[in-house]
């Protein structure tokens, strides 16, 4: 089937840039443990060591299933991922209100476990049929287009507390059942919409260039969508006014097809001939860059290929170091806020506490999705108009980290913590921000979903590892548990040497990936200009609309 008008594949693209959004604001329900969790342990009697086991099969069942549902975004298509988180959703948050409520009569916590690892399973199918649709549907703006709906994923908690708080923790008792029963059908409807709304379009024609320009052995970033048929950047055999005007406005021959040349070649210059030169073949954009190529981009890898690829394995060592870092800080910023304000206060209140980690937790997720937010547009622009590689704009958002523990560590008042608090989430948000689209950029979009599972597999044991530790810290310092006696966070603090090292490693390792991606470009150019193309493995592409 022939790639639909321009105008009908950009209505596509929006509606299903919407949905993708939508379904990633509900995917944080991941993330909603604490909301209702508490009660539901009081409910059911469950023991710490048996609640904190509940709380993360979630968190493993969400990151563990990652190269799956990535494999399953790649091959089988959104829609078919969509409809199985809104199913999945939609059981697992009725199993646990009818288990809170008492009707469904089986309280193991075992069971509860279970329903949690489905709680986390349907939150990735969601997000994966959303990344990767979206990944699949932009070139020129895909950091920008990634990061925002990404950003909805880490906006998710912030707002879904919040529901609870405003209508169902009202009165004497809060209506846990009804919460989670609000949940269920919160998951149910939006991926169900998803799963009509999203589609991969794909990129479609470039507005600017044509497939001519690409001599033989350089690949142009290449999609189709089984489920929906529609080829996705296939380029148009004909030259639309905007390249003529543009190829005229650099003194070139906007030839057809039809004389031999791309309108990219000067006139006379045959397609693929060898006495063609670079030059001629120059079509500035407008920050000047020759031909508009982004020598940045690299193979397209999957697979095996993928895990052995040293770049990729480099940038998995990074993910793994640094989110981790905000796994185990989401987790334990309420303990430090007990510390801080307990130590700090003659008459303390309850309370008073909870409002503080609530706030804590709230300026995490508002930083996370502020960072995830902000950091593509911050690439794409950085990117096209003053060439910033992406390799090093992930130091330096690596950096950011280390800086956040460091302020974190030290911080001895609640007001200092906070600062460290609204670091650490917008560094986290980066992160997620930038890595995804690094992915998709530097090893292709046809194995983008299970080469971002693969990616984000291991995240957890590096938060649990750090949460660990932690804990370990806190309970030799503070055996009866009494947050008073830890003035001025002293009780915790050596646990923060442990992150603001792995982020340091975690630095190291993009400093190195970023020399390595360095040299790439530079390989990536000379073969380009002097059309050494023969079995090349790293190729650039044409940046499309």
């Amino acid at each position: 089937m022939s790639l639909p008008p321009r105008r009908q594949r950009y209505w596509l693209r929006t509606l299903s840039m919407l949905g993708a959004c939508l379904a990633t604001t509900t995917a944080g329900t991941v993330y909603l443990f604490s909301t209702y969790g508490p009660a539901l342990s009081q409910r059911l009697g469950l023991t710490s060591s048996q609640a904190n086991v509940v709380a993360i099969s979630s968190n493993y069942g969400q990151l563990l299933s990652g190269p799956l549902f990535g494999w399953a975004a790649d091959t089988l298509g959104p829609r078919v991922l969509s409809a199985l988180a809104a199913a999945g959703s939609f059981v697992a948050f009725s199993a646990l209100a009818y288990t809170y409520e008492g009707t469904l009569g089986m309280p193991s916590w075992l069971l509860l476990s279970a329903y949690m690892v489905l709680v986390g399973l349907s939150s990735q199918s969601a997000n994966m049929a959303a990344v990767t649709t979206t990944t699949k549907n932009f070139k020129r703006n895909r950091g920008s287009a990634v990061s925002i709906c990404v950003a909805f994923f880490g906006l998710s908690p912030f707002v879904l507390s919040h529901v609870s708080t405003v209508f169902f923790a009202v009165g004497d008792t809060p209506d846990t059942f009804g919460y989670l029963k609000f949940l269920s059908f919160l998951g149910l409807g939006t991926s169900s919409l998803a799963a009509l709304s999203l589609s991969v379009v794909g990129f479609g024609p470039s507005s600017r260039l044509r497939r001519d320009n690409i001599p033989d052995g350089f690949v142009v970033d290449h999609i189709s969508d089984s489920s929906s048929g529609l080829l996705s950047d296939s380029l148009s055999d004909i030259t639309t006014d905007d390249e003529q005007s543009l190829l005229l406005a650099n003194g070139q021959q906007a030839a057809r097809p039809a004389g031999g040349g791309g309108p990219g070649y000067g006139a006379g210059c045959e397609q693929g001939a060898a006495n063609c030169s670079p030059a001629a073949r120059q079509v500035s954009d407008p920050r000047g860059t020759p031909d508009g190529i982004d020598y940045d981009t690299a193979r397209d890898l999957g697979g095996l290929a993928y895990l052995r690829d040293p770049e990729a394995q480099l940038l998995a060592l990074v993910l793994f170091l640094c989110a981790g870092i905000g796994v185990f800080y989401n987790n334990n910023v309420g303990t430090m806020v007990n510390a801080l304000y307990f130590s700090s206060t003659d008459n303390p209140d309850p309370s008073a506490a909870q409002r503080l980690i609530n706030h804590h937790v709230a300026v995490v997720s508002l930083g996370s999705f502020a960072g995830r937010l902000a950091i593509g547009a911050i690439t794409d622009l950085g990117k096209r108009l003053w060439d910033l590689p992406r390799s090093g704009i992930l130091v330096v958002v690596v950096f950011s980290m280390v800086f956040s523990q460091v302020i974190a560590g030290a911080a001895e008042t609640l007001s200092t913590l906070l600062l460290g608090s609204a670091l650490t989430g917008l560094s986290y948000g980066f992160l997620f921000g930038i890595v995804p689209t690094l992915v998709s950029v530097w090893f292709g979009t046809s194995h983008f979903g299970s080469n971002w599972g693969m990616t984000t597999v291991l995240i957890g044991f590096s938060g649990q590892g750090l949460g660990a530790f932690f804990g370990y810290i806190y309970d030799a310092n503070m055996p009866d548990q009494d947050p008073a006696k830890c003035k001025g966070g002293a009780c915790y603090r050596d646990a923060f040497v442990l992150s603001v090292g792995v982020s340091m490693l975690g630095l190291l390792a993009a400093i190195v990936l970023a020399r390595r991606r360095g040299d790439r470009r530079r390989e990536n150019r000379r073969l380009w200009e002097a059309q050494e193309i023969n079995h090349i493995e790293y190729v650039p592409f044409i940046l499309a609309e």
